[in-house]
């Protein structure tokens, strides 16, 4: 059996972050949707010899088998084989039990399908992998919408559920990778609760007065990290590789993502990787890009002076989340200057530049602006952009690629009329 990971084509519910990546590269808990799915094809076992296949939006595939080049991305040779195929939603948390569903049939989930398992496929889909699915006159099964659920596990709809979801995640993460058992041979951090919650790879530093509370559940932190003195983790937690945490008070229900750099305070958000948060200020319930840079005192809103629910931006409207503490979404390579105060509930699109007198933001800020003063001053001008970014890639060794850069000019190309707008 082959494993297909497809979007849907609801990937605008995961603005701002989805304009720059796969569904399936998104984070929440302690990985990608991508690096669960491949922990457990490694294990192997029942899914020995099944290959995984990933597929995305075709402008976005080109810079995907860069940045993953062992990956099949878009290869649509799986659909000639013959054999068994189990489509997964890209946003779906996986479970052991999917591997088992029945021959012939699909979980669906309103509009879209969740799972689908297919035999006998000797074509490739004429159009998208979910519309092909929904179009077979498949078997219909229970589909059980608890993240705890032994039957299928949850389907994510809206880029705030993953931050809402994110304590459940890295609770049922934590588990799913074994990690329970390895806290306790740390003699160089105070930890308070079950030492077994807490699990350091090779290589993590702690300076003196670094304190780890797992009493509400596990954390979990890369190789490479270095935590500085008076840094408080609160559990559930996940911090990726290469991470600086300089005095940080990192709330529970957070994800950061491989070199990110934080300090100030931080509550359940998620990092997707190599950002910079490192003064003081406060992020909580958002999703932060890559490449993000913040000025010191940079805060979010993450709760309405009337206690009334959040809605938040997508392309086609402003959607209520049904939630009274939900935060901000940023882009990827984001920057803002000190003193930003971001509203409840902002959307932020790549590229964009903040700086700030004092004004709380709009809901929703165009991708490749400058927004100075309350309002939008003008576009970044992609030559701009392209230095500006290869500056802050080549501070973190990562080089700005001909793939990296083709794609930027589409997307760019793509925003130009909105870039104008407030």
């Amino acid at each position: 059996m082959n494993i297909v990971i497809f979007e849907d084509d609801l990937h605008d519910n995961f603005y701002p972050l989805a304009l720059t990546r796969p569904l399936w590269e998104l984070r929440s808990g302690l990985f990608s949707f991508k690096e669960r799915l491949e922990l457990f094809l490694g294990r192997g076992g029942n899914l020995s010899g099944c290959e995984a296949y990933y597929f995305t939006r075709e402008h976005l595939a080109p810079w995907y088998r860069e940045r993953h080049p062992g990956a099949k991305i878009n290869d649509y040779s799986v659909f000639g084989s013959g054999g068994d195929i189990l489509c997964v939603n890209a946003l779906k948390y996986i479970s052991e039990t999917d591997f088992n569903l029945e021959k012939n049939s699909a979980v669906i989930m309103g509009p879209v399908p969740v799972l689908a398992r297919v035999s006998g496929v000797t074509s490739a889909p004429a159009g998208s992998i979910a519309n092909w699915i929904m179009k077979l006159g498949l078997k219909p099964i229970d589909y059980y919408a608890d993240y705890e659920s032994p039957a299928t596990g949850r389907k994510a709809n809206f880029i705030w559920e993953l931050v809402d979801w994110n304590r459940g995640a890295i609770r049922h993460d934590f588990g799913l990778a074994g990690f329970a058992g390895a806290g306790g041979s740390r003699n160089d951090v105070t930890i308070l609760g079950d030492p077994g919650q807490v699990y350091c790879e090779d290589g993590v530093a702690f300076e003196p007065h670094a304190v780890i509370d797992a009493t509400k559940g596990p954390v979990c932190i890369g190789g490479g990290s270095v935590v500085r003195s008076f840094t408080r983790i609160e559990g559930p937690c996940a911090i990726g590789r290469d991470c600086l945490l300089a005095g940080a008070k990192v709330g529970g229900g957070t994800t950061l993502g491989p070199v990110t750099r934080v300090g100030g305070e931080i509550e359940q958000s998620i990092f997707q990787g190599y950002a910079n948060k490192y003064h003081e200020g406060f992020i909580g319930h958002s999703f932060i890009g890559e490449w993000v840079n913040m000025g010191a005192l940079t805060a979010n809103s993450d709760l309405k002076n009337d206690y009334s629910n959040v809605k938040v931006y997508t392309p086609d409207s402003r959607k209520k989340t049904g939630l009274k503490k939900m935060g901000c979404f940023m882009g990827d390579f984001v920057k803002t200057s000190i003193g930003t105060l971001i509203n409840t509930g902002t959307s932020i699109g790549p590229g964009a530049m903040l700086v700030h007198a004092g004004q709380l933001t709009p809901f929703h800020i165009s991708p490749f602006v400058w927004y100075i003063n309350g309002s939008v001053s003008r576009s970044v001008l992609l030559e701009e952009f392209f230095a500006t970014a290869r500056g802050a890639m080549s501070r973190r060794g990562v080089d700005m690629t001909a793939a990296f850069t083709a794609f930027i000019t589409e997307l760019f190309a793509s925003c130009e009329p909105a870039q104008g707008k407030k």
